[in-house]
């Protein structure tokens, strides 16, 4: 699994023990990393990110999480998503 994402996102997920969790600099940036990774790699990236990266849609396995935790309808949501994704409840 990879993580591309702003800075908090990123940040909370390489808490959360993701390893291979980027903070969105630049699209070449992305690009690159993506040239060495397998096309069924887990990829979870922040909505501004996939729309600044279309070769993301190369991927099969692309999740999308909003930029901020406004965007989504209530914390659940967000919760969710992480459960789904890492495997586990973390506290937001």
């Amino acid at each position: 699994m990879i993580v591309f994402g702003n800075r908090d996102f990123s940040t909370g997920m390489l808490l959360a023990g993701i390893k291979k969790s980027y903070i969105f600099e630049n699209r070449i940036q992305i690009v690159e990393i993506l040239k060495t990774l397998p096309k069924d790699e887990f990829i979870i990236a922040n909505a501004s990110v996939i729309e600044a990266v279309p070769e993301l849609e190369q991927f099969s396995n692309v999740v999308s999480i909003p930029d901020k935790i406004a965007d989504f309808g209530k914390i659940d949501d967000l919760q969710h998503i992480i459960k789904s994704v890492v495997g586990m409840d973390l506290e937001v």
